[in-house]
């Protein structure tokens, strides 16, 4: 059994721990919010924009992000976070990634986005067409807008056959979705009564890079406001268990010097008797 100092080194520390576990719980608390917003501040841009480019991409226009040919070589675009403390958010993204590329018939190519998924990919030595590491706790459109050129420009070369995004959707869980080529989009393809200048092939010229663009970029917000959710759910279950990891030691701190103080009664009173 322990003794009652050793007891009490270990409340210490375990309330160290709680506090370490509140803090970081407040810390992506409010990450979390800035998150939310930045989501938020984006979706009338992003809805607008694939209405627009739902009601042009038809039959009528062709485009090479449009063009579906058989794959023979797959690209996957994984995010994960750069840090870990999240609960098991890694380590499902981490398995879906792997579950897709298993699940490919033909090449598979990847671009780890967050320090996590990076680390694994090079260390299982899978072929990669860029890297991003670290993500970063706000990303920069710019990255991504780069990024999504970078894809798209693979993409239209025909080096690739096939995009897929594995993120963590925002308050839905971890989630594939095939970011090229884009002919899946809801919509009915019709223009309706809207005049397009200079012609809705033109604007769908336009248009589809920065939906690509937007995708990625929208897909990695949900993905790190998904990760501050997560902190935030592990860190209260953690400072939760510490408490109850303090109140378990805290009782056999308790039972410990009950013990102590009996034993010490005992050998007074066998003291007393002795002198008798």
């Amino acid at each position: 059994m322990l003794s009652t100092r050793d007891i009490q080194r270990k409340i210490r520390t375990v309330r160290n721990i709680q506090q370490i576990c509140r803090a970081m719980k407040t810390v992506s608390s409010i990450k979390l919010r800035k998150a939310e917003e930045r989501i938020l501040a984006a979706r009338p841009y992003t809805d607008a924009l694939s209405e627009m480019v739902a009601g042009l991409a038809n039959s009528e226009y062709t485009h090479p992000l449009l063009a579906v040919r058989e794959v023979r070589r797959t690209l996957i675009v994984a995010v994960s976070a750069d840090k870990g403390l999240a609960g098991a958010y890694n380590t499902n993204l981490i398995r879906e990634t792997l579950a897709q590329v298993r699940a490919q018939h033909g090449d598979v190519a990847l671009i780890p986005v967050g320090r996590k998924v990076a680390d694994t990919v090079r260390r299982l030595g899978y072929t990669t067409e860029a890297v991003i590491n670290p993500l970063g706790g706000e990303p920069q459109f710019r990255t991504f807008a780069a990024l999504a050129d970078q894809i798209g420009e693979l993409y239209t070369e025909e080096k690739i056959d096939r995009v897929l995004l594995v993120f963590s959707r925002f308050g839905g869980g971890i989630t594939t979705q095939q970011l090229l080529p884009l002919a899946a989009l809801d919509g009915d393809g019709a223009t309706g009564d809207v005049i397009y200048e200079p012609s809705p092939a033109g604007i769908l010229e336009q248009l589809l890079p920065r939906y690509l663009r937007t995708s990625l970029y929208t897909a990695v917000l949900s993905a790190v406001a998904s990760e501050h959710a997560a902190r935030v759910a592990a860190m209260s279950l953690a400072t939760d268990n510490a408490e109850e990891v303090i109140s378990q030691l805290t009782m056999d701190y308790n039972k410990s010097r009950q013990a102590s103080i009996t034993n010490e009664l005992v050998d007074i009173v066998g003291a007393a008797e002795a002198l008798v």
